[in-house]
């Protein structure tokens, strides 16, 4: 096995059927509510899937997360724009044409160009996509805190799967964001660390076994036991080639 270090120096959690992480974890509904996603403005706002609003919502709430801050960005989906290819190819099938505006909106890294406008960050951003997007994307943040020597901004969202797809496991959308630290003295936090908060985590690379919860639920228990400083061990998916990631939160090592 191998282990990498971090420290989570913050997060944050929405989903459009779970009012809370807690909530989500309990599998307390609620009507669906769609985020509000202020950190766009403007003509910015338009044409945007529930995905980006779902990423622009949890990054808006991250904390520590201020317009001043310049620190690299890794996106994470499984499922990308998929709401907006659905439209895409509905249109061209039915007119050979496809929206121009639409379709600029269509790639993967839609929301880390938007992030990238809208905060003036000119930092580096990453976009994984693909099944195993959650657990590729905490490994990105990892690595990318351990070579910058800085705080990494992880965000993951996801929308359901339209039906003409195949089925859905996601009843709603839902998202996360973490703030990302290099754990054992590779990287500087920086102004952004604060022993009080900082929890100790790591994430550790073995065997693969059973299969991870639902996005929502590893999203929600990685928030949840980030936001409580509590101890959790949580298989974020696939590597491949017969390897896994767990995201390993260890209530011993968390700064008081």
């Amino acid at each position: 096995m191998t282990a990498i270090p971090i420290q989570i120096l913050g997060a944050s959690f929405f989903a459009t059927r779970h009012a809370s992480a807690d909530d989500a974890l309990a599998g307390a509904p609620r009507e669906h509510t769609a985020p509000a996603f202020p950190l766009l403005v403007g003509r910015a706002r338009r044409f945007t899937s529930l995905v980006t609003q779902l990423h622009m919502e949890v990054l808006g709430a991250l904390p520590r997360l201020g317009a001043e801050q310049r620190w690299p960005a890794v996106f994470a989906t499984c499922h990308g724009e998929i709401h907006t290819a659905e439209v895409l190819i509905a249109d061209l099938a039915a007119s050979g044409m496809v929206s121009s505006a639409q379709f600029a909106h269509s790639v993967h890294n839609t929301p880390s160009g938007l992030y990238s406008i809208a905060t003036g960050n000119p930092a580096p951003t990453t976009t994984v996509t693909g099944e195993n997007a959650v657990a590729a994307g905490w490994l990105e943040a990892a690595l990318v805190a351990r070579e910058s020597r800085q705080p990494v901004v992880l965000s993951i969202a996801d929308e359901p799967v339209p039906a003409v797809f195949g089925a859905c496991d996601e009843a709603g959308g839902v998202a996360a964001a973490f703030l990302v630290a290099a754990g054992d003295g590779a990287g500087d936090a920086g102004d952004a660390s604060d022993p009080g908060d900082a929890v100790a985590a790591r994430l550790v690379i073995g065997p693969a076994a059973a299969p991870p919860e639902r996005t929502a639920l590893l999203l929600a228990r990685a928030a949840s036991a980030a936001a409580r400083r509590a101890a959790d061990d949580i298989a974020l998916g696939s590597l491949g080639a017969g390897s896994a990631l767990r995201l390993q939160l260890d209530p011993a090592r968390v700064s008081s």
